[in-house]
């Protein structure tokens, strides 16, 4: 989590094992990116027990720095542009229409974060027992209400009930962070969506037991243990 070097240690030893289920239920390429999530979810709260370590004098200032910008280029320039394409690549095809323009605005979105982080660097402090990453966005409002939009609209209009359930928990945890705390929003939702990025591993088993329909027209036959 974002409360301390030890709460990151656990949420991303929590989170890696579920992600590597998930994995482990890819029947096809286009599933690949939406499995990964879980594991680039927990890779990120482990990378951010690096910036806690610095603040507490444990590592480096240079490494808690690397650690703290790696974590930031995942948590804005590039999540919001590959968790609506993840989830494009496996909606269903009469939704697939619906969800490609979040891909498009969270490209543009991502870009937008990449040109403030590329020219204005990160800093960071410890603030209430949170960790707040300084990037300076210029209009914060307007970007992270469109980041909310990219992320989000995809996931509920996909066509999968737990992806849409995903959706949703990171719509609520995105707007209880933005309200209550909002200068530490990159470090407290991103623990949020590792943690309920469980529903992911949940939409890959429904489908492996042929619940949810892929929504290629493949067959929904479960493996054999053969066949993983």
């Amino acid at each position: 989590m974002c409360f301390s070097l030890q709460a990151d240690l656990v949420a991303g030893a929590v989170v890696l094992p579920l992600g590597a289920l998930a994995l482990r239920e890819v029947r096809a390429p286009r599933e690949l990116p939406l499995a990964a999530l879980p594991v680039l979810f927990a890779v990120h709260q482990l990378v951010e027990a690096l910036v806690w370590a610095g603040a507490d004098g444990l590592v480096s200032d240079t490494t808690a720095h690397r650690a703290a910008l790696a974590y930031v280029v995942f948590a804005l320039p590039f999540l919001p542009l590959y968790l609506p394409l993840a989830v494009l690549l496996v909606a269903r095809p009469d939704r697939r229409g619906l969800a490609a323009p979040f891909v498009a605005l969270g490209g543009a979105v991502g870009a937008y974060m990449a040109w403030h982080l590329w020219t204005g660097g990160v800093r960071t402090t410890v603030r209430d027992h949170a960790i707040v990453y300084y990037v300076g966005l210029g209009e914060p409002e307007i970007s992270t209400g469109l980041y909310i939009v990219a992320v989000v609209g995809a996931c509920v209009l996909a066509g999968h009930r737990w992806i849409t359930a995903f959706g949703l928990a990171n719509l609520v945890g995105l707007l209880v962070v933005g309200y209550a705390y909002a200068d530490a929003f990159a470090s407290l939702w991103c623990v949020w969506a590792a943690v309920s990025s469980v529903l992911i591993l949940v939409h890959l088993a429904r489908v492996e037991r042929g619940a949810d329909p892929r929504g290629d027209g493949e067959s929904l036959q479960p493996r054999t243990d053969a066949a993983r």
